[in-house]
């Protein structure tokens, strides 16, 4: 059996018994985030040592980086949970993707509902995840109607404080106690899980990994950076970003934003 496989197996089977322990022993569920935040950070440390390693300009699996929102279009699904996939460089076609994230229904209807007036109740966004809660299953937490109702509500007060208060990251809402979609979270790991993430493919291009809510909004409002982190980049890319550090010209905008420090503008908005 391939690693990868194992590390799902054994992911599976921790979840697994995690979520029955907290179904069976409320007073558990605090005791398990923090020992999943606590196993996802050792896990993250140890990808972040073999980049040091390896690679010329290590990927840093914490650090964001600001995109245009327009730039993010194509879409990769995620396969694993984030923090096995943060600062993670693989070979394949992984980046080779048709999805694009303004054709979702997710995103049609943010635009039709913020743009047109239109009532979350006559989206197909939220027909589907109705269908999905009357076949049992549970997003974001809500299991009713009544609830997926309240947290669209919600979406509504996010769309506001971001047009208000700007695009902020989750450290900074945290540090300020704020957040629209519940309490940002004490643990770092599951804070960072609220951030938008992408995914770089071979030729640099900003694929949406996760995130949703934001980057719709993001883009409704024509915000022209906001913050993102970085979970996989393809090898190729990996292999400009050491040619950048190396000093060594490249095909690529020096501009990107995933290059390291000092390839681009200067600005200190590149990735590392």
């Amino acid at each position: 059996m391939a690693l990868g496989s194992v590390q799902r197996t054994v992911d599976a089977l921790v979840t697994g018994a995690g979520r029955r322990l907290a179904a069976t022993t409320p007073a558990a569920e605090r005791w398990l985030l923090v020992a999943r935040d606590r196993y996802a950070r050792a896990y993250v440390a140890a990808t972040r040592l073999r980049n040091r390693l390896r690679y010329d300009a290590p990927p840093d699996p914490y650090r964001l980086v600001h995109v245009d929102p327009a730039d993010v279009q194509g879409m990769v699904g995620r396969d694993r949970p984030m923090y096995r996939a943060a600062g993670v460089v693989e070979d394949g076609d992984w980046d080779r993707v048709d999805e694009r994230f303004d054709d979702t229904d997710v995103y049609r209807a943010y635009r039709a509902h913020f743009e047109d007036g239109v009532p979350w109740r006559d989206t197909a966004f939220y027909d589907r995840i109705l269908d999905e809660l009357d076949s049992g299953r549970v997003r974001w937490g809500c299991s009713t109607r009544a609830e997926f109702d309240a947290r669209c509500e919600r979406l509504d007060d996010l769309y506001e404080a971001i047009a208000s208060d700007g695009f902020r990251s989750q450290a900074a809402l945290a540090g300020d106690g704020g957040g629209t979609l519940g309490e940002p979270s004490r643990l770092p790991t599951e804070r960072r899980k609220r951030e938008v993430a992408v995914h770089v493919g071979r030729d640099g291009a900003v694929l949406f990994a996760d995130g949703r809510n934001r980057l719709s909004i993001a883009k409704l409002l024509g915000l022209d950076s906001v913050p993102v982190r970085v979970l996989r980049r393809h090898a190729d890319w990996q292999a400009t970003r050491d040619a950048v550090a190396r000093g060594e010209a490249v095909d690529a905008d020096s501009d990107h934003p995933d290059l390291p420090d000092g390839a681009g503008d200067g600005s200190g908005t590149g990735g590392g």
